[in-house]
């Protein structure tokens, strides 16, 4: 294995992992998911989830990838045979059908931070900043265009391989991303009637506390560690025996935590302080964050950096799909990874553009009451990426326990009770965790 096939860091595989597992959902879902699910009733159970079956499960995921070495496919193959190889598939996948509709979303990414430099969304006025909104998103040719150009940019960054390209631009960007974050942070909780955004995240009831509240808390655990789509095996494939699995995942789930925390922080106080809707969900971060902006003193500064931030986040997640996609085209059809690239540039664009083209002209094409962009978000948040979780939680607690044990303890010596407590998350509690998230996406 060449060394621009490893990770030439602990640190660079632990920043991009947690930016694969970051991405735009932290900036908007969150925030929202926190409010409107009692605020602390929600996160102390997310916390305390992702601190538990979150970090078995995607210790897991990794101690898979290494000791299969390869890509998703080829390492479920080599730790559980032809069947679970199969099931790997279907992480594939997922990462290929969500990196093209999420490509769609990261243009609208770059197409904000491009008009904030011209000044396009200098705009104060909510009913203008949702048409502008509507503009961008109904006109096709431009929709299509910021799609190829964000997918663009991810390819450009995953062809240079893993320490060239994916580990050294997550050495930068994450970085970045928390110090933006921080900077928005600082200027919003200075605003008058801020704390009423701090509240609403915040607040904690028991009467709050709800089956509701905790089973959605549980959702969220899966979705915001990225697990099921074989983000985490494809990385851990490429990591050396002398990182100490846990630890490294450990502090992916600190860090992803720390992000939606943050964005919390970063949208909530402004959106309360202007008396605005905090529910809004992606138009929360398309129409109602510029009107923030228009009204603060250097506002243009801020909007830029925001932008900044959220093209940031949606790179570290695209860069990691496409990752699993291309080191299966390597691994299983022999391709070299420039080849790989090129070929999912072109077939992603392709299957993306049915994605942008479905907010204007194609939008009363639907299937099942759902445009194609909605059928292929839904499908994988509520199909695939629990199938490819719950294939991980049996492959790695039951048919394959000693080889996932000994990859867990390569590089560092744990107790009895500690391996029983990571076996018992993984092979029982993770299952139920992702059956819970099947329950919740396919019948709340």
């Amino acid at each position: 294995m060449s060394n621009n096939t490893q990770w030439g860091s602990r640190l660079g595989f632990i920043l991009a992992s947690a930016g694969s597992a970051i991405g735009l959902g932290a900036i908007w879902k969150f925030p929202f998911w926190a409010g409107a699910n009692g605020g602390g009733a929600f996160i102390i159970p997310y916390v305390l989830f992702t601190f538990t079956i979150g970090v078995a499960l995607a210790a897991a995921e990794i101690a898979i990838g290494r000791h299969g070495r390869g890509s998703v496919v080829s390492a479920l193959r080599k730790t559980g045979g032809k069947s679970f190889a199969v099931l790997g598939g279907f992480s594939v996948l997922t990462a290929y059908v969500i990196l093209s509709y999420y490509s769609v979303v990261g243009g609208w990414c770059f197409a904000y931070l491009v008009e904030s430099v011209t000044g396009s969304i200098a705009l104060s006025d909510a009913n203008d900043l949702k048409e502008h909104f509507g503009t961008l998103v109904t006109d096709g040719a431009s929709n299509v265009g910021w799609h190829l150009a964000f997918l663009s940019l991810t390819c450009a960054t995953v062809v240079f391989g893993i320490q060239r390209g994916i580990e050294r631009v997550s050495k930068f960007l994450m970085p970045t991303l928390f110090v933006l974050m921080l900077a928005i942070i600082a200027r919003c909780l200075m605003l008058p009637g801020a704390s009423a955004g701090i509240a609403y995240l915040f607040d904690f009831s028991w009467e709050d506390v709800t089956s509701t509240a905790v089973l959605n808390a549980m959702g969220f655990t899966f979705f915001s560690l990225s697990l099921g789509a074989g983000i985490l095996v494809t990385y851990g494939s490429y990591l050396s025996k002398e990182t100490c699995i846990p630890n490294a995942s450990l502090w992916v789930a600190v860090l992803a935590v720390q992000a939606s925390l943050l964005a919390g922080l970063m949208i909530m106080p402004a959106v309360f302080a202007f008396g605005l809707e905090p529910d809004a969900g992606p138009g929360l971060v398309f129409i109602t964050v510029p009107l923030i902006f228009s009204h603060l003193p250097a506002g243009d500064l801020f909007a830029l950096l925001f932008y900044v931030c959220l093209l940031v986040a949606a790179l570290t997640s695209s860069v990691s799909l496409l990752e699993v996609v291309v080191a299966f085209l390597q691994n299983e059809w022999h391709l070299t990874r420039a080849i790989s690239v090129v070929l999912c540039w072109v077939t992603l664009f392709v299957l993306g553009a049915f994605s942008a083209l479905s907010f204007g002209v194609w939008s009363n094409l639907q299937f099942f009451g759902r445009t194609i962009f909605d059928l292929l978000d839904f499908v994988c948040t509520n199909v695939l990426m629990p199938v490819g979780g719950l294939t991980i939680a049996v492959l790695a607690g039951w048919k394959a326990w000693p080889a996932v044990r000994d990859e867990l303890t390569s590089a560092h010596s744990y107790g009895p009770a500690t391996l029983k407590f990571l076996r018992a998350s993984i092979a029982v509690l993770a299952p139920i965790l992702v059956l819970v998230a099947i329950y919740q996406g396919l019948f709340s």
